[in-house]
């Protein structure tokens, strides 16, 4: 998982929104998500936030409806955070 963050943390810091679509094609094609996806999600979440990268933020939020409702209820307080952080 740690690899995957790391080339995850990579694209968003480099602004690579196509690339990290592609990327995440790849993982979920092979079934290589994560178990904690929703953790992972809001590490990630919030990092394109600090880098101030709202593209790939908002390419994020689209992913958001996925998840189950109970994990929805749970994280869904992060977007006005990671709001927070892109207008700071």
């Amino acid at each position: 998982m740690t690899d995957v963050l790391h080339d995850i943390k990579r694209f968003i810091n480099e602004g690579k929104l196509q690339e990290l679509k592609l990327y995440y094609e790849e993982l979920r094609g092979a079934d290589e998500l994560p178990q904690d996806l929703p953790n992972f999600y809001q590490k990630v979440y919030i990092h394109a936030c600090l880098k101030k990268r709202r593209d790939i933020a908002e390419w994020l939020q689209s992913l958001f409806p996925h998840f189950d409702p109970i994990t929805q209820i749970a994280y869904r307080q992060m977007f006005s955070y990671g709001r927070y952080l892109l207008a700071k």
